[in-house]
């Protein structure tokens, strides 16, 4: 029962710190248009979680890069490569029923065996000028750490 609880601290305390957030058009919580956005180029930097809950660091030889552009498009690059383009949004919404609303953001996606569309779901934890942090939730979430590369605009490729 102690390990159980000891391991949903850190998670307890991830939504208490981001409960706070309210999303206001073009307030410092509008993760879209405030002063902390999430639009611009992001490169992955640390990466883990899971079982182990383990952040590993991402090696400077692999460039995974993703762009929020400011029409709500989003693109990943895998070493130079165009992997993903899209759409986005950024919403509050409870992580589990009956938690408070937090920031979380959708990519639409279709890379599925048959193609049809979905929403890949993960929530912002952190968001700042520089960093963008990203969670997975649950028992043994995903977590990601990026770093702003540089302002919204088309990732240079190869």
């Amino acid at each position: 029962m102690r390990n159980s609880l000891l391991a949903f601290l850190p998670l307890a305390a991830t939504l208490v710190s981001t409960t706070a957030c309210q999303k206001a058009a073009g307030g410092e919580n509008d993760f879209e248009n405030g002063p902390a956005t999430i639009r611009g180029e992001w490169w992955l930097a640390v990466v883990g979680g899971g079982i182990t809950g383990v952040m590993q660091p991402v090696p400077a030889s692999s460039d995974n890069r993703c762009v929020f552009g400011p029409d709500s498009t989003y693109t990943e690059y895998f070493n130079g490569k165009r992997t993903l383009t899209s759409t986005f949004y950024v919403a509050n919404r409870p992580a589990y029923p009956g938690s408070p609303a937090v920031p979380m953001l959708a990519i639409k996606s279709d890379n599925t065996p048959s193609g049809q569309p979905y929403y890949r779901v993960q929530y912002i934890t952190e968001l700042t000028a520089s960093e963008l942090n990203l969670t997975t939730g649950g028992g043994c979430a995903l977590n990601s750490a990026y770093v702003r590369t540089k302002a919204a605009g088309p990732a240079t490729t190869p």
